[in-house]
């Protein structure tokens, strides 16, 4: 569904605040969108199509290295449809899709006939990961090179991680001579027996927990293995100080990158006093200390980017008990105002390193987007920082409506994305078509 960029026609966006970190650009200024691609960045640009973006910033369109999208097997909660509407509703113009659907996505044919469906279906560009290991046992290790040549972009254990040392460090190995990167989900099983994190409120409220080592250790043991084999290793939701300050000691030592996600970075396990399933996640949401970690690190660009783990779950699934509930969170339409409203606006975050770590920074790691210059592709994301909205339920684009900010009020709402230089989501109430 991405337009052909060959059948684009040229639309010039007037007067919109321009803010791309790696390109220099802070400012208000055109830009001008030729054939799918930016062709023009400066002032008074003419073009056969225009858009009136005075008072909103034009960011780098946002990309999300963790998403599920539920296809195959769980259309009732996500279709690639849905997942692509709901992620161009959030700014988002690329996403990777995670391996762990029914069935687990680790054989070729399943690979291709995604690739298919997303040609077919999907609003933004979307990548498909493929599993690490069959059925994602951490057994038996997939058959990567077939999975490549299918059109998978990467490999991961997410869902699930990875138990064995020796598994992943083949993993690993293989991965890289594949040419494939890998996106870690750190958790070590025999640690993590718990449903919440293991601290005071889970305490309080009488419900198992499962300590951050249970993170901390399985980051360790993925830090060491990348540094050892050069694979190019992601390490996806860190949600402690710890795993966070280990990233940093293997930066110069490994080739890896680290996200964290809007929840770990705005919401905290005091929610676990409410015994609502909707709040159960995984890694669970950790203590203010450790978000506050969390946080400098993705400041400090310890954590590269941020991703959303946007998980949907139908509403019988989280309308359980806390200890039963299915963990997970929507996260595509409230990732950027979560995190606008609760560390930029309080000063804990500056607007360019957020952009930075949603567009720039994941755009390079995917090797296209995150970039408003002259040449890149047209994939854009309209944002009104000053909007001022209710998360609710109803008015949610996924099929799904596990938000952990329903009933909250964000301030920064997405208004219009761009990809291939074509509007898929457009709340600007403009007309395009007029010359001028």
């Amino acid at each position: 569904m991405i337009p052909d960029k060959a059948g684009n026609a040229e639309l010039v966006i007037r007067h919109a605040h321009v803010l791309d970190p790696r390109a220099g650009l802070d400012g208000v200024m055109d830009v001008r969108l030729t054939e799918g691609r930016v062709s023009e960045v400066g002032e008074n640009l003419r073009g056969t199509r225009k858009l009136d973006a005075d008072g909103l910033h034009l960011f780098p369109g946002f990309v999300d290295v963790h998403a599920h999208w539920r296809t195959p097997g769980r259309e009732d909660e996500e279709t690639i449809e849905s997942g692509s509407a709901s992620a161009a509703a959030g700014g988002f113009t690329g996403v990777v899709m995670m391996p762990n659907t029914d069935p687990i996505v680790d054989s070729p044919v399943i690979v291709s006939g995604l690739m298919r469906r997303i040609e077919k279906e999907s609003r933004v560009r979307a990548r498909v990961s493929a599993a690490l290991h069959v059925g994602l046992r951490g057994e038996r290790l997939t058959e990567m090179r077939l999975l490549k040549e299918a059109g998978a972009f990467c490999v991961s254990d997410d869902g699930l991680g990875t138990a064995s040392a020796g598994v992943l460090r083949n993993g690993m190995t293989y991965a890289r001579s594949a040419g494939l990167p890998l996106i870690l989900h750190c958790e070590d099983h025999t640690l993590a027996t718990g449903v919440v994190h293991d601290g005071v409120a889970a305490s309080l409220a009488g419900i198992p927990g499962s300590p951050a080592s249970a993170e901390d250790v399985a980051t360790a043991m993925a830090l060491i293995l990348a540094a050892e084999t050069g694979a190019k290793t992601h390490v996806t939701h860190v949600s402690t100080a710890l795993s966070a300050a280990l990233v940093a000691f293997f930066k110069d030592r490994a080739d890896v990158t680290a996200d964290t996600t809007p929840h770990h970075l705005t919401l905290t396990d005091d929610l676990v006093s409410t015994l609502e399933g909707l709040y159960r996640v995984n890694p669970p949401l950790r203590p203010d200390a450790e978000r506050e970690g969390v946080g400098d690190a993705l400041r400090t660009g310890v954590l590269d980017f941020v991703a959303t783990d946007h998980a949907p779950h139908a509403s019988e699934e989280k309308e359980l008990p806390l200890e039963e509930a299915a963990p997970g969170f929507l996260g595509h339409e409230t990732a950027f105002a979560a995190i606008y409203t609760e560390l930029v606006m309080t000063g804990k975050l500056t607007l360019p390193r957020l952009v930075e770590a949603m567009s720039c920074a994941p755009g390079g790691w995917v090797g296209e987007g995150g970039s408003v210059t002259v040449g890149e592709p047209a994939d854009l994301a309209l944002v009104d920082l000053s909007e001022k909205w209710t998360v609710d339920a109803g008015t949610m684009i996924s099929r799904s409506s596990n938000s952990p900010y329903l009933g909250k009020t964000l301030t920064g709402r997405v208004v219009g994305t761009i990809v291939g230089g074509e509007m898929v989501y457009d709340r600007t109430g403009a007309k395009l078509g007029t010359r001028g």
